[in-house]
Protein backbone atom coordinates (compact mmCIF):
# COMPACT_ATOMS: atom_id res chain seq x y z
CA UNK A 1 0.00 0.00 0.00
CA UNK A 2 3.03 2.11 0.77
CA UNK A 3 4.84 1.46 -2.11
CA UNK A 4 1.37 2.34 -4.66
CA UNK A 5 1.42 5.76 -2.78
CA UNK A 6 5.08 6.77 -3.40
CA UNK A 7 4.32 5.54 -6.85
CA UNK A 8 1.68 8.12 -6.93
CA UNK A 9 3.12 10.85 -5.57
CA UNK A 10 6.43 10.10 -8.01
CA UNK A 11 3.89 10.54 -11.21
CA UNK A 12 1.91 13.55 -9.63
CA UNK A 13 6.05 15.29 -8.85
CA UNK A 14 6.62 14.48 -12.28
CA UNK A 15 3.80 16.09 -13.85
CA UNK A 16 4.09 19.20 -11.72
CA UNK A 17 7.66 18.96 -12.16
CA UNK A 18 7.53 19.61 -16.13
CA UNK A 19 4.26 22.25 -15.97
CA UNK A 20 7.02 23.90 -14.05
CA UNK A 21 9.81 23.34 -16.90
CA UNK A 22 7.16 24.55 -19.40
CA UNK A 23 6.09 27.52 -17.35
CA UNK A 24 9.70 28.83 -16.48
CA UNK A 25 9.86 28.76 -20.41
CA UNK A 26 6.92 30.19 -20.98
CA UNK A 27 8.78 33.19 -22.97
CA UNK A 28 10.60 30.82 -25.20
CA UNK A 29 7.82 29.23 -26.04
CA UNK A 30 5.92 32.05 -26.81
CA UNK A 31 8.56 33.74 -28.82
CA UNK A 32 8.77 30.24 -31.06
CA UNK A 33 5.11 30.02 -31.67
CA UNK A 34 4.87 33.89 -32.32
CA UNK A 35 7.81 33.80 -34.99
CA UNK A 36 6.16 30.48 -36.78
CA UNK A 37 3.29 32.50 -36.74
CA UNK A 38 4.36 35.37 -38.39
CA UNK A 39 6.60 33.31 -40.62
CA UNK A 40 3.97 31.21 -41.81
CA UNK A 41 1.67 34.66 -42.45
CA UNK A 42 4.51 36.42 -44.42
CA UNK A 43 4.95 33.16 -46.23
CA UNK A 44 1.55 32.16 -46.66
CA UNK A 45 0.78 36.27 -47.88
CA UNK A 46 3.60 36.02 -50.59
CA UNK A 47 2.25 32.48 -51.96
CA UNK A 48 0.78 33.18 -55.54
CA UNK A 49 -3.11 32.30 -55.43
CA UNK A 50 -4.34 29.31 -57.57
CA UNK A 51 -7.42 28.67 -59.43
CA UNK A 52 -9.57 25.42 -60.91
CA UNK A 53 -11.85 25.49 -63.86
CA UNK A 54 -13.53 22.61 -64.75
CA UNK A 55 -15.02 20.90 -67.73
CA UNK A 56 -17.78 17.71 -67.94
CA UNK A 57 -18.22 15.61 -70.69
CA UNK A 58 -19.81 12.61 -71.64
CA UNK A 59 -19.17 10.67 -74.49
CA UNK A 60 -21.28 10.30 -77.36
CA UNK A 61 -24.55 7.66 -77.56
CA UNK A 62 -23.89 5.32 -80.32
CA UNK A 63 -28.23 5.04 -81.54
CA UNK A 64 -26.67 2.33 -85.01
CA UNK A 65 -23.95 0.14 -84.72
CA UNK A 66 -21.70 0.02 -88.18
CA UNK A 67 -22.40 -3.46 -90.05
CA UNK A 68 -19.14 -4.37 -88.73
CA UNK A 69 -19.93 -4.53 -85.30
CA UNK A 70 -23.61 -5.73 -86.88
CA UNK A 71 -21.69 -8.67 -88.07
CA UNK A 72 -19.70 -9.76 -85.08
CA UNK A 73 -22.73 -9.88 -83.30
CA UNK A 74 -24.15 -12.05 -85.52
CA UNK A 75 -20.90 -13.78 -85.38
CA UNK A 76 -21.13 -13.76 -81.49
CA UNK A 77 -24.56 -15.37 -82.01
CA UNK A 78 -23.63 -18.25 -83.92
CA UNK A 79 -20.87 -19.58 -81.57
CA UNK A 80 -23.24 -19.10 -78.94
CA UNK A 81 -25.72 -21.90 -81.07
CA UNK A 82 -22.42 -23.93 -81.08
CA UNK A 83 -21.51 -24.02 -77.07
CA UNK A 84 -18.86 -21.74 -77.59
CA UNK A 85 -19.87 -18.61 -75.42
CA UNK A 86 -16.34 -18.77 -73.83
CA UNK A 87 -13.83 -17.84 -76.82
CA UNK A 88 -12.86 -14.17 -76.98
CA UNK A 89 -13.60 -13.20 -73.11
CA UNK A 90 -15.07 -9.72 -72.00
CA UNK A 91 -17.02 -7.36 -74.48
CA UNK A 92 -15.41 -4.33 -75.64
CA UNK A 93 -17.05 -0.87 -77.27
CA UNK A 94 -14.16 1.00 -79.04
CA UNK A 95 -11.34 2.74 -77.00
CA UNK A 96 -11.40 3.92 -73.41
CA UNK A 97 -11.62 7.74 -73.27
CA UNK A 98 -9.19 8.03 -70.53
CA UNK A 99 -6.26 6.45 -72.69
CA UNK A 100 -6.77 9.39 -74.66
CA UNK A 101 -7.02 11.76 -72.16
CA UNK A 102 -3.89 10.68 -70.25
CA UNK A 103 -1.64 10.38 -72.78
CA UNK A 104 1.27 11.97 -73.35
CA UNK A 105 0.24 13.39 -76.76
CA UNK A 106 -2.43 15.85 -75.36
CA UNK A 107 -0.64 16.91 -72.40
CA UNK A 108 2.85 17.87 -74.16
CA UNK A 109 0.12 19.86 -77.17
CA UNK A 110 -1.48 21.84 -74.07
CA UNK A 111 2.39 22.54 -72.60
CA UNK A 112 3.33 24.19 -76.09
CA UNK A 113 -0.01 25.39 -76.61
CA UNK A 114 0.24 27.51 -73.05
CA UNK A 115 4.25 27.79 -73.05
CA UNK A 116 3.55 26.01 -69.06
CA UNK A 117 7.86 25.90 -69.12
CA UNK A 118 8.10 29.72 -69.17
CA UNK A 119 4.94 29.62 -66.47
CA UNK A 120 6.56 26.96 -64.62
CA UNK A 121 9.92 29.08 -64.85
CA UNK A 122 11.81 24.87 -65.96
CA UNK A 123 14.06 24.97 -68.21
CA UNK A 124 12.39 23.74 -71.52
CA UNK A 125 15.45 20.61 -71.70
CA UNK A 126 13.56 19.45 -68.49
CA UNK A 127 10.62 18.05 -70.42
CA UNK A 128 10.04 15.37 -68.03
CA UNK A 129 10.18 18.13 -64.77
CA UNK A 130 7.56 20.09 -66.86
CA UNK A 131 5.04 17.36 -67.49
CA UNK A 132 5.12 15.85 -63.95
CA UNK A 133 4.34 19.65 -63.05
CA UNK A 134 1.76 20.01 -65.04
CA UNK A 135 0.37 16.68 -64.19
CA UNK A 136 -0.04 17.01 -60.73
CA UNK A 137 -2.13 20.77 -61.72
CA UNK A 138 -4.57 18.97 -63.94
CA UNK A 139 -7.29 16.04 -62.78
CA UNK A 140 -9.39 13.76 -65.07
CA UNK A 141 -11.95 11.40 -63.23
CA UNK A 142 -14.19 9.54 -64.73
CA UNK A 143 -17.93 9.61 -62.88
CA UNK A 144 -19.98 6.84 -61.62
CA UNK A 145 -22.64 8.20 -63.87
CA UNK A 146 -20.90 7.68 -66.62
CA UNK A 147 -19.26 11.64 -67.39
CA UNK A 148 -15.76 12.84 -67.30
CA UNK A 149 -14.65 15.36 -66.09
CA UNK A 150 -11.09 17.32 -66.30
CA UNK A 151 -10.37 19.89 -63.76
CA UNK A 152 -7.46 22.46 -65.13
CA UNK A 153 -5.33 24.11 -61.92
CA UNK A 154 -3.38 27.61 -62.93
CA UNK A 155 -2.06 30.79 -61.64
CA UNK A 156 -3.43 32.64 -64.26
CA UNK A 157 -7.44 32.98 -63.48
CA UNK A 158 -8.38 34.29 -66.82
CA UNK A 159 -6.91 31.52 -68.91
CA UNK A 160 -7.92 28.40 -66.41
CA UNK A 161 -10.92 27.75 -68.31
CA UNK A 162 -9.72 28.08 -71.65
CA UNK A 163 -7.20 25.34 -70.41
CA UNK A 164 -9.74 23.48 -69.56
CA UNK A 165 -11.62 23.43 -72.42
CA UNK A 166 -9.05 23.56 -74.85
CA UNK A 167 -7.96 19.81 -73.17
CA UNK A 168 -11.24 18.45 -74.20
CA UNK A 169 -11.02 19.99 -77.79
CA UNK A 170 -6.88 18.49 -78.16
CA UNK A 171 -8.59 14.85 -76.58
CA UNK A 172 -11.55 15.00 -79.08
CA UNK A 173 -9.14 15.86 -82.53
CA UNK A 174 -6.61 12.87 -80.82
CA UNK A 175 -9.55 10.85 -80.76
CA UNK A 176 -10.85 11.58 -84.38
CA UNK A 177 -7.36 11.46 -85.70
CA UNK A 178 -7.24 7.79 -84.44
CA UNK A 179 -10.44 6.90 -85.74
CA UNK A 180 -9.94 8.30 -88.95
CA UNK A 181 -6.79 6.43 -89.06
CA UNK A 182 -8.46 3.13 -88.14
CA UNK A 183 -11.53 3.85 -90.33
CA UNK A 184 -9.44 4.03 -93.34
CA UNK A 185 -7.29 1.09 -92.54
CA UNK A 186 -10.52 -0.76 -92.34
CA UNK A 187 -11.72 0.84 -95.51
CA UNK A 188 -8.20 -0.12 -97.24
CA UNK A 189 -8.33 -3.48 -96.38
CA UNK A 190 -12.11 -4.18 -97.33
CA UNK A 191 -11.15 -2.85 -100.39
CA UNK A 192 -8.77 -4.60 -101.21
CA UNK A 193 -10.54 -8.03 -100.18
CA UNK A 194 -13.40 -6.56 -102.69
CA UNK A 195 -11.19 -6.12 -105.60
CA UNK A 196 -9.66 -9.82 -104.86
CA UNK A 197 -13.24 -10.97 -104.69
CA UNK A 198 -13.74 -9.12 -108.25
CA UNK A 199 -10.67 -10.20 -109.46
CA UNK A 200 -11.88 -13.90 -108.67
CA UNK A 201 -15.35 -13.53 -109.76
CA UNK A 202 -14.14 -12.50 -113.50
CA UNK A 203 -11.77 -15.56 -113.62
CA UNK A 204 -14.29 -17.91 -112.65
CA UNK A 205 -16.63 -15.75 -115.57
CA UNK A 206 -14.52 -16.51 -117.54
CA UNK A 207 -13.68 -20.38 -116.94
CA UNK A 208 -17.22 -20.62 -116.63
CA UNK A 209 -18.34 -19.00 -120.30
CA UNK A 210 -15.34 -20.85 -122.00
CA UNK A 211 -16.66 -24.55 -120.25
CA UNK A 212 -20.07 -23.01 -121.74
CA UNK A 213 -18.97 -22.68 -124.92
CA UNK A 214 -16.78 -25.86 -125.41
CA UNK A 215 -19.36 -28.14 -124.10
CA UNK A 216 -22.40 -26.22 -124.77
CA UNK A 217 -24.07 -26.61 -121.28
CA UNK A 218 -24.95 -23.42 -120.08
CA UNK A 219 -28.07 -25.16 -117.56
CA UNK A 220 -26.78 -29.02 -116.23
CA UNK A 221 -30.68 -29.16 -114.47
CA UNK A 222 -32.84 -28.28 -117.60
CA UNK A 223 -30.54 -29.89 -120.09
CA UNK A 224 -29.99 -33.16 -117.86
CA UNK A 225 -34.20 -33.09 -117.74
CA UNK A 226 -34.00 -32.83 -121.23
CA UNK A 227 -31.59 -35.30 -121.95
CA UNK A 228 -32.51 -38.25 -120.27
CA UNK A 229 -35.95 -38.20 -121.43
CA UNK A 230 -34.76 -38.16 -124.99
CA UNK A 231 -32.21 -40.87 -124.27
CA UNK A 232 -34.82 -42.81 -122.00
CA UNK A 233 -37.02 -42.66 -125.03
CA UNK A 234 -34.51 -44.27 -127.87
CA UNK A 235 -34.07 -46.88 -124.98
CA UNK A 236 -37.93 -47.88 -125.01
CA UNK A 237 -38.00 -47.45 -128.92
CA UNK A 238 -35.15 -49.58 -128.98
CA UNK A 239 -36.68 -52.59 -126.57
CA UNK A 240 -39.92 -52.13 -128.33
CA UNK A 241 -38.37 -52.89 -131.72
CA UNK A 242 -36.98 -55.89 -130.30
CA UNK A 243 -40.10 -57.35 -128.45
CA UNK A 244 -42.01 -56.73 -132.17
CA UNK A 245 -38.86 -58.51 -133.86
CA UNK A 246 -39.23 -61.92 -131.60
CA UNK A 247 -42.92 -61.42 -132.47
CA UNK A 248 -42.48 -61.70 -135.61
CA UNK A 249 -39.32 -64.36 -135.39
CA UNK A 250 -41.52 -66.61 -134.03
CA UNK A 251 -44.66 -65.99 -136.10
CA UNK A 252 -43.00 -66.10 -139.08
CA UNK A 253 -39.53 -67.16 -139.11
CA UNK A 254 -36.24 -65.73 -139.55
CA UNK A 255 -35.80 -65.27 -142.70
CA UNK A 256 -39.46 -63.65 -143.38
CA UNK A 257 -38.97 -60.04 -145.14
CA UNK A 258 -40.53 -58.71 -142.19
CA UNK A 259 -38.51 -60.29 -139.23
CA UNK A 260 -35.28 -58.87 -141.85
CA UNK A 261 -36.49 -55.68 -141.81
CA UNK A 262 -37.73 -55.75 -138.59
CA UNK A 263 -33.96 -56.98 -137.53
CA UNK A 264 -32.33 -54.07 -139.37
CA UNK A 265 -34.37 -51.54 -137.49
CA UNK A 266 -33.18 -53.03 -134.60
CA UNK A 267 -29.47 -52.50 -135.75
CA UNK A 268 -30.14 -48.99 -136.81
CA UNK A 269 -31.62 -47.70 -133.33
CA UNK A 270 -28.87 -49.75 -131.54
CA UNK A 271 -26.09 -47.66 -133.62
CA UNK A 272 -28.31 -44.42 -132.87
CA UNK A 273 -28.17 -45.47 -128.73
CA UNK A 274 -24.17 -45.80 -129.44
CA UNK A 275 -23.60 -42.84 -131.01
CA UNK A 276 -25.48 -41.22 -128.30
CA UNK A 277 -23.36 -42.59 -125.04
CA UNK A 278 -20.11 -42.55 -126.78
CA UNK A 279 -19.88 -39.48 -129.70
CA UNK A 280 -20.59 -35.81 -128.83
CA UNK A 281 -23.64 -34.00 -129.96
CA UNK A 282 -26.59 -35.42 -128.56
CA UNK A 283 -26.41 -33.87 -124.83
CA UNK A 284 -23.83 -31.36 -125.74
CA UNK A 285 -20.02 -30.96 -127.07
CA UNK A 286 -19.80 -33.93 -125.37
CA UNK A 287 -20.57 -37.76 -125.19
CA UNK A 288 -23.26 -38.43 -122.79
CA UNK A 289 -21.00 -41.55 -120.47
CA UNK A 290 -18.95 -38.36 -119.32
CA UNK A 291 -22.20 -36.39 -118.58
CA UNK A 292 -21.53 -36.71 -114.88
CA UNK A 293 -17.97 -35.57 -115.00
CA UNK A 294 -18.98 -32.72 -117.09
CA UNK A 295 -21.51 -31.59 -115.31
CA UNK A 296 -19.83 -31.78 -111.78
CA UNK A 297 -17.54 -29.96 -113.20
CA UNK A 298 -20.13 -27.24 -114.12
CA UNK A 299 -21.91 -26.98 -110.98
CA UNK A 300 -18.31 -27.01 -109.55
CA UNK A 301 -17.79 -23.30 -110.82
CA UNK A 302 -20.86 -22.34 -111.01
CA UNK A 303 -20.98 -23.31 -106.71
CA UNK A 304 -17.37 -20.79 -106.95
CA UNK A 305 -19.33 -18.42 -108.81
CA UNK A 306 -21.81 -18.22 -106.29
CA UNK A 307 -19.73 -18.04 -103.23
CA UNK A 308 -17.36 -15.35 -104.01
CA UNK A 309 -20.79 -13.52 -105.46
CA UNK A 310 -22.22 -13.88 -101.44
CA UNK A 311 -19.05 -12.89 -100.44
CA UNK A 312 -19.08 -9.33 -102.51
CA UNK A 313 -22.59 -9.36 -101.25
CA UNK A 314 -21.07 -9.49 -98.10
CA UNK A 315 -17.99 -7.41 -98.36
CA UNK A 316 -20.06 -4.40 -100.68
CA UNK A 317 -22.07 -2.68 -97.39
CA UNK A 318 -19.24 -3.15 -95.02
CA UNK A 319 -17.25 -1.20 -98.15
CA UNK A 320 -19.95 1.84 -97.57
CA UNK A 321 -19.96 2.09 -94.64
CA UNK A 322 -16.55 2.09 -93.90
CA UNK A 323 -16.08 4.93 -96.55
CA UNK A 324 -18.80 6.64 -94.75
CA UNK A 325 -16.97 6.20 -91.49
CA UNK A 326 -13.51 7.68 -93.32
CA UNK A 327 -15.35 10.89 -94.51
CA UNK A 328 -17.28 11.35 -91.05
CA UNK A 329 -16.83 14.25 -88.65
CA UNK A 330 -18.00 12.92 -84.89
CA UNK A 331 -17.10 14.88 -81.72
CA UNK A 332 -15.83 11.83 -79.15
CA UNK A 333 -16.44 13.56 -76.18
CA UNK A 334 -19.67 16.02 -75.95
CA UNK A 335 -19.48 18.65 -73.77
CA UNK A 336 -22.26 19.36 -70.99
CA UNK A 337 -20.77 21.95 -68.44
CA UNK A 338 -18.09 24.20 -70.33
CA UNK A 339 -15.55 25.30 -67.78
CA UNK A 340 -16.22 28.73 -66.39
CA UNK A 341 -13.70 31.54 -65.09
CA UNK A 342 -13.26 30.78 -61.22
CA UNK A 343 -14.68 33.70 -58.96
CA UNK A 344 -12.62 32.23 -55.93
CA UNK A 345 -9.16 31.10 -55.28
CA UNK A 346 -8.56 26.89 -54.87
CA UNK A 347 -5.13 26.94 -53.06
CA UNK A 348 -3.42 27.96 -50.86
CA UNK A 349 -5.71 27.44 -48.01
CA UNK A 350 -3.65 30.26 -45.96
CA UNK A 351 -5.70 29.77 -42.72
CA UNK A 352 -4.51 26.25 -42.66
CA UNK A 353 -0.88 27.07 -43.26
CA UNK A 354 -0.85 29.30 -40.42
CA UNK A 355 -2.68 27.27 -37.73
CA UNK A 356 -0.46 24.68 -38.66
CA UNK A 357 2.67 25.91 -38.45
CA UNK A 358 1.52 27.62 -35.35
CA UNK A 359 0.82 24.57 -33.80
CA UNK A 360 3.58 23.42 -35.09
CA UNK A 361 6.19 25.84 -33.54
CA UNK A 362 4.64 25.70 -30.41
CA UNK A 363 5.06 22.00 -30.26
CA UNK A 364 8.78 22.66 -31.40
CA UNK A 365 9.36 24.47 -28.92
CA UNK A 366 8.00 22.13 -26.10
CA UNK A 367 10.00 19.18 -27.70
CA UNK A 368 13.34 22.07 -27.92
CA UNK A 369 12.70 22.72 -24.22
CA UNK A 370 12.21 19.14 -22.73
CA UNK A 371 15.04 17.65 -25.00
CA UNK A 372 17.19 20.48 -23.58
CA UNK A 373 16.58 19.37 -19.78
CA UNK A 374 16.90 16.18 -20.62
CA UNK A 375 20.38 16.70 -22.20
CA UNK A 376 21.15 18.70 -18.74
CA UNK A 377 20.04 15.79 -16.46
CA UNK A 378 22.33 13.42 -18.55
CA UNK A 379 24.93 15.47 -18.22
CA UNK A 380 24.57 15.85 -14.61
CA UNK A 381 23.92 12.17 -13.77
CA UNK A 382 27.27 11.50 -15.81
CA UNK A 383 29.14 14.53 -13.97
CA UNK A 384 28.11 12.62 -10.57
CA UNK A 385 28.68 9.58 -11.52
CA UNK A 386 32.64 10.87 -12.50
CA UNK A 387 32.84 12.80 -9.11
CA UNK A 388 31.80 9.26 -7.16
CA UNK A 389 34.11 7.57 -9.01
CA UNK A 390 37.46 9.83 -8.13
CA UNK A 391 36.35 10.06 -4.56
CA UNK A 392 36.06 6.26 -4.40
CA UNK A 393 39.87 6.23 -5.80
CA UNK A 394 40.77 8.38 -3.97
CA UNK A 395 39.94 6.73 -0.81
CA UNK A 396 41.29 3.44 -2.10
Amino acid sequence: METNNNQTDNKNFDAVFYIALLIKHKIFIIIVTAISCIASVIITLLMPNWYSATVNAVPPKKAIGSLFENAMTNISSTLREFGLTKLGGGQTEGYSYLVLLNSRTVKDSMIIRFDLAKEYDIPDSLHSEILKEFEDNIEIEYETEGNYSITATDKNKNRVAEMANTYINISNNLAEKILHAEATKSREYIEKRLNAVDSTLRNISDSLQKFSRKTFLFSPLDQAKSISTAYADIKAELIQQEIMHELLKNKYGENDPYTQIQKDLIGKIRNKVSEVETKPGFAGNFPLKNATSVGIEYLRLYAEYETFSKVKGFLQPMFEDAKLDESRQTMSLVVVDTAIKPDKKTKPKRSLIVLGATFGGFTLSILMILLLNGYKNINNNYQHFISNAKTKVEKA
